[in-house]
């Protein structure tokens, strides 16, 4: 990816876009979401822990190149529409060309002419993301049988599994499912957690009770009988 370039949305921001980023982003670290509980006659605060995190903040300045006015007019406005979603959407930059961020956009975009002789035009965008990137490269694995991965990150992951057969083994630990014999995806994300065919989702697929699997950080062993595994590499 060449200096300046990002990826949005699968259009790229110098070919598609006309557009390059005048710098790196400004990106947050995002905060642990926890809760501080005065304890009477003590001299600390209990933690509840949600094990989770709060979105981050993502602050990009982007050039668009013109020729006239009406070619200024319908660039800016091709930038703007391809950051314009009302969920979220991927987003990669030259500076970490492996990761993909998920990202949406969160405030009023600005924009200034740099100069009264040329059509170029800085945009400021603030988007809003989830606290995590993911690994591009690493993105599928087929299985059949067993399959050794190692997760290099200090994170677990949330995989998509699309598999025949009726249970997957993860670290010794094995997931049950009711499958009346097509290939079926379990969807392994927080904001998702279900089990679906290419009808929709499976009514009653899976005990309630039972928690979806995850892949730790350092290696993992996987079972089922045959399919594919995106293992959704993830890291702060």
């Amino acid at each position: 990816m060449k200096k300046g370039d990002f990826l949005i949305n699968g259009k790229t921001g110098m070919l598609e876009l006309n557009s390059f980023l005048e710098s790196y982003p400004t990106i947050t670290i995002p905060k642990r979401k926890k809760t501080f509980q005065a304890i009477e006659g003590a001299s600390s605060q209990a933690i509840l822990d949600e094990n989770a995190y709060d979105n981050r903040e993502i602050n990009l300045s982007i050039i668009v190149r013109a020729n006239n006015e009406l070619d200024r007019t319908m660039r800016v406005s091709a930038l703007v529409s391809a950051f314009d979603s009302a969920n979220y959407i991927d987003f990669t930059y030259y500076g970490e060309p492996n990761f993909t961020y998920k990202i949406t956009n969160a405030d009023v975009i600005s924009q200034v002419r740099l100069s009264r002789i040329s059509y170029w035009t800085q945009l400021t965008l603030k988007l809003s993301a989830q606290a995590f990137k993911y690994y591009v490269p690493e993105s599928s694995f087929d299985v059949n049988g067993t399959i050794e991965l190692f997760n290099r990150f200090e994170y677990e992951s949330s995989p998509l599994i699309i598999m025949t057969g009726n249970s997957v083994t993860i670290n010794n630990e094995t997931f049950n499912y009711n499958n009346s014999g097509s290939t079926i995806k379990i969807d392994c994300d927080e904001e998702q957690q279900d089990v679906f065919d290419d009808s929709g989702v499976i009514e009653n697929a899976y005990d309630i009770t039972q928690k979806f699997p995850k892949l730790r950080s350092g290696n993992n062993t996987i079972s089922f009988t045959s399919g594919k595994i995106y293992p959704r590499w993830r890291t702060i």
